[in-house]
């Protein structure tokens, strides 16, 4: 974040907390600093029960306020208010001073509070709800500088049964590329699980199994922590044996073929994989490490892997020996970007084409599931398409469990995908990434569908840490300074697990809240969505008598699966519907009627196609 947009930042949020602060003034009694118990379902007066120093305190962490700017604004307070609150912000954010916490390993400073501490600080005296923690780990650089080598590469950790729980940093390391030893960076986050695998771990009383479900990062990672060869290695394959091939002219390593043995975790303990193998790895010792260091990545592999290349190299002409595309092609892509009603989770809107280097992995999601076979239809050969929409159908059908059924059939699509792309584009482009899809398969039949593998979350913490920095002056201290003023000091909105279905009024009607990732609200962008029994509704409005929530929505009269792009069993609950056939009465649903949420893309101005919102899919 530069610092005009800090600046900005910081002026709006003090906007909304000198709102909060007159609020507070009203009140003829002073503040009484007790810790609350967690919270079980959402209130709407949930800011005014906090602590008025817990409000200021998140509101300063969440805008990214600089100590200098939050003593002066505790020093207004002080002047205006009843209220004692601190004189210094390190006593507000109860700032821990980390320094003395790093210790130098080879190529940087390194910085390890450790599993065991990143969770007894996150939930203090509160009793997580469950009782095992099965855990993700994230493993990656991150480059603080444009014009500089120095990089952080953290360790970050999120708990598979509790998805409400932020991701946690339990190290960083920073240095002017990444750990020059692999076994001091990884050793002691190795020793610890092992320890905390055997033991478990007693938070609030309460004992906690701890498991280690998967690790997941990019490619170079990836190589890194296992000490393999890289991915572009003859020999850089993790999943199997195969060998690859040097192709000079177009100075790219391809994998070709498609039943190459499996490697196993014995031979690759005992490192019987000869060229493959670059160094060993304290990961070697983990204990029931088997399959946890996963390759389908939602983020690298997909979004900004395959997808990516595909449609920057159909865009330039370098993908299948065709013409580049036009600006008559690019503008008529965009026009129908334009008419992609992206539902209010998604905070970015679909951009032209022609900044596609521009665009981030969401944005490539987006453009697949969304909007790719309506727009590519008419641009892509009769083979091409065909080809993609193989892939578009495959990634979509292990996108959700509610396609579990079908996931055999994604398997056996992605391997004619991989099969026929070196037929339509040559050898040479079958890179790692596009082999990597036959490796799929294996990743979500053992973990779950992708989302569940993706490194979304810990991308968004990675910014976050970026964000926190004030300057270059010792940035390890003042990331982990950053991150433990982050840790909450009372049971905090974070752990709660909120009770769903629930009613929120705004100004322009009531959202209904019916878990946390579907939110129907009135405006065209959230208001479709698909019912169990095949209706496809407008919401209108909901309302709650007594504990039932009753949602007022209008149907289409009849729903026609389309058949105007790409014929298929798997294209599922795609729908294409004439927006005059919409009811003009309301008819009554409950919560549990609902399907899916549905993303509306205007094909003409009266023609509707409808498009499961994947992540609020239900069985």
């Amino acid at each position: 974040m530069n610092t005009s947009c800090k600046k900005n930042t910081s002026v709006i949020g003090l906007l909304s907390m000198h709102s909060t602060i007159r609020k507070y003034m009203k009140r003829s009694t002073k503040i009484t600093m007790k810790p609350r118990k967690l919270c079980t379902a959402p209130q709407e007066s949930q800011h005014e029960e906090e602590p008025f120093d817990e409000l200021i305190r998140n509101w300063a962490l969440k805008t990214y306020q600089t100590h200098q700017a939050l003593n002066g604004l505790l020093e207004i307070s002080r002047k205006k208010t009843d209220y004692q609150l601190p004189k210094d912000a390190r006593t507000l954010l109860k700032t821990r001073q980390c320094g003395k916490e790093m210790y130098p390993i080879a190529g940087g400073e390194f910085w390890f509070p450790g599993v065991r501490s990143g969770l007894k600080d996150h939930f203090r005296d509160v009793p997580p709800r469950v009782s095992k923690f099965s855990l993700y780990f994230s493993i990656d650089g991150l480059p603080l500088h444009k014009s500089t080598r120095k990089q952080f590469w953290p360790i970050l950790m999120s708990i598979q049964e509790m998805p409400e729980v932020p991701v946690l940093m339990v190290g960083n390391f920073f240095g002017e590329s990444k750990p020059k030893s692999v076994e001091e960076y990884l050793r002691p986050l190795v020793d610890e699980l092992n320890g905390l695998m055997d033991n478990g771990i007693v938070i609030a009383n309460k004992l906690i199994e701890i498991h280690v479900r998967a690790f997941i990062t990019d490619s170079p990672a990836r190589a890194f922590i296992k000490g393999s060869v890289y991915f572009n290695h003859t020999h850089g394959c993790q999943k199997c044996t195969v060998q690859g091939r040097y192709h000079s002219a177009h100075r790219v390593t391809c994998f070709p073929g498609m039943d190459h043995p499996a490697r196993t975790h014995e031979d690759f303990v005992q490192s019987n994989y000869g060229a493959h193998h670059r160094e060993k790895t304290p990961l070697m010792d983990l204990k029931n490490l088997r399959k946890q260091i996963i390759i389908a990545d939602r983020l690298h592999l997909f979004d900004y892997g395959v997808t990516r290349t595909m449609l920057k190299g159909w865009k330039s002409g370098k993908l299948g020996g065709g013409a580049k595309w036009s600006e008559e092609t690019i503008s008529k892509i965009y026009a129908l970007l334009k008419e992609v009603e992206l539902p209010l989770e998604f905070h970015r809107k679909l951009r032209s084409v022609e900044d596609i280097g521009l665009w981030k992995a969401s944005e490539f999601q987006m453009f697949l599931h969304y909007a790719s076979f309506i727009v590519l239809k008419d641009v892509l050969t009769d083979v091409q398409y065909d080809h993609f929409m193989k892939y578009y159908c495959a990634v979509t059908l292990l996108s959700s469990e509610v396609y579990k059924n079908d996931w055999l059939e994604a398997k056996r699509l992605l391997r004619e995908f991989v099969l026929e792309y070196g037929v339509i584009y040559g050898e040479h482009c079958i890179t790692s990434n596009i082999h990597s899809l036959l490796h799929v398969y294996d990743d979500v039949d053992t973990f779950g569908p992708l989302y569940t593998i993706s490194s979304y979350p810990f991308e968004s913490k990675l910014q976050h840490v970026k964000n926190c920095l004030r300057n270059g002056h010792k940035v390890l201290v003042q990331a982990a300074n950053r991150i433990s003023e982050q840790n909450p000091h009372i049971a905090s909105s974070s752990t709660t697990n909120p009770s769903f279905p629930f009613l929120k009024t705004k100004t322009n009607g009531v959202a209904l809240h019916i878990n946390r990732q579907l939110t129907l609200s009135p405006g065209f962008q959230s208001n479709w969505f698909l019912t169990h029994d095949n209706y496809i509704v407008k919401y209108c409005s909901a309302e709650q008598k007594d504990s039932t929530i009753k949602i007022n929505g209008r149907a289409f009269n009849y729903i026609t699966e389309t058949l105007s792009y790409y014929i298929s069993p798997f294209m599922k609950d795609i729908y294409e519907e004439n927006i005059s056939n919409l009811r003009t009465d309301e008819m009554v649903f409950l919560p549990r009627d609902i399907k899916c949420k549905l993303v509306a893309i205007k094909t003409t101005d009266n023609f509707l196609v409808l498009v499961p919102f994947l992540r609020t899919l239900t069985e």
